[in-house]
């Protein structure tokens, strides 16, 4: 059993949060007036397993229609092969510049994805997700939104932490800006890509981090 807790429970929104360890990330679901949607999928067996916690919700992978990824990263993405074969009808919904990529480890087919650009809403039941693109950790990261709450996969995360950018499109420079601009959203929760949850003024979480990216992006400088 992969422990789950829930993040938050209204009327028209349930988010169900899975803090995963080790080669796995986090994954969320979202459920919305019989709708359901996943925010990334994990690394699967033995160190998550998102169809066992679907299980676990009286859920099944063919309740799920939607699978929005924030990135490309095998942690975030290779349960997705499992989940594709138990549900024709699922799409998997991920940013243009970490489509390919994707696509061509997981031998997925491009009828199987949507893809996105920023800006976009998806909607799941009554609730809307905005789409915010914030490259840095990689070309195509993203983010999303749901009312107060932003899901910032390897983005940043608590306590002032942020995602490396030393692997293949990332980008320092990049990531600073897409701190910044995340910290122009009305939020108050925000659930990463690993670790803890923040619940209430992830701002101040957010702001942190982009200290600590200014400060080494200041020592990088001076050291060349």
């Amino acid at each position: 059993m992969y422990p789950y807790i829930q993040a938050k429970s209204t009327e028209d929104l349930k988010i169900y949060a899975v803090i995963s360890y080790g080669l796995s990330s986090n994954t969320y679901i979202i459920e919305s007036h019989g709708e359901t949607a996943i925010i990334d999928v994990g690394y699967g067996p033995p160190h998550s397993n998102i169809i066992e916690t679907l299980g676990e919700l009286k859920m099944s992978t063919e309740d799920v229609r939607k699978v929005l990824i924030t990135h490309r990263h095998r942690d975030h993405t290779r349960d997705i092969k499992r989940l594709l074969e138990e549900n024709d009808n699922m799409k998997i919904y991920i940013h243009r510049n970490d489509r390919d990529i994707v696509m061509e480890n997981l031998k997925i087919g491009k009828d199987r994805i949507y893809t996105l650009y920023g800006d976009e809403n998806v909607n799941v039941g009554k609730a809307k997700i905005k789409v915010i693109h914030t490259p840095g950790h990689t070309s195509g990261s993203i983010c999303f939104q749901c009312s107060e709450i932003i899901f910032t996969g390897d983005l940043v995360f608590a306590n002032g932490e942020y995602g490396r950018t030393d692997l293949p499109t990332g980008n320092h420079k990049e990531l600073i800006k897409s701190l910044e601009r995340i910290l122009t959203l009305n939020i108050n929760a925000m659930l990463p890509g690993h670790g803890e949850i923040i619940f209430k003024e992830a701002r101040s979480h957010i702001k942190l981090a982009l200290k600590n990216a200014m400060r080494k992006q200041a020592t990088k400088h001076d050291n060349n």
